[in-house]
């Protein structure tokens, strides 16, 4: 599963706040980060909004984490782009969730979602900082997210 572009972007650019720590310009975050510099103020706008980031304009504005890395989950992040998240672009209506078969699909794609959402609550920027510093495999990472 791929990533759309703005969640992809908003995690990067939350992780390179996290790791630089202070304000950090738009031109900064973009040069580093390889996000149009344009899109990246477009996303700034919608993690300002979602309580993720604070944004100062002018010369020495930028940007910077509202929150600790530990505070802000991907989910929080996935949240903040996506603004038709929870609802499936053609969900099954009337007759069709009321048969067997379409009950079992709308309770399948419920599943779904919760466990996606449920998931990314679960990690942390701080824990994908903590990830690559280490340097951490899948099944090292997703054991520690788990608690197990």
């Amino acid at each position: 599963m791929k990533l759309k572009a703005s969640i992809d972007y908003g995690v990067r650019a939350m992780m390179y706040l996290a790791i630089k720590g202070g304000t950090c310009s738009s031109k900064e975050i973009a040069e580093h980060m390889d996000i149009p510099r344009d899109y990246l103020i477009q996303l700034g706008l919608k993690l300002r909004n979602a309580g993720l980031i604070n944004a100062r304009p002018g010369k020495n504005g930028g940007y910077t984490l509202a929150k600790e890395p530990s505070e802000v989950s991907i989910h929080q992040i996935v949240a903040a782009f996506e603004e038709t998240y929870k609802n499936p672009r053609h969900p099954l209506t009337g007759k069709h969730v009321e048969d067997t078969i379409g009950g079992k699909v709308a309770n399948a794609n419920a599943l779904i979602s919760s466990s996606v959402d449920m998931f990314l609550g679960q990690i942390t920027i701080q824990d994908l900082l903590d990830a690559g510093e280490q340097k951490e495999g899948k099944k090292e990472f997703f054991s520690r997210i788990q608690g197990e």
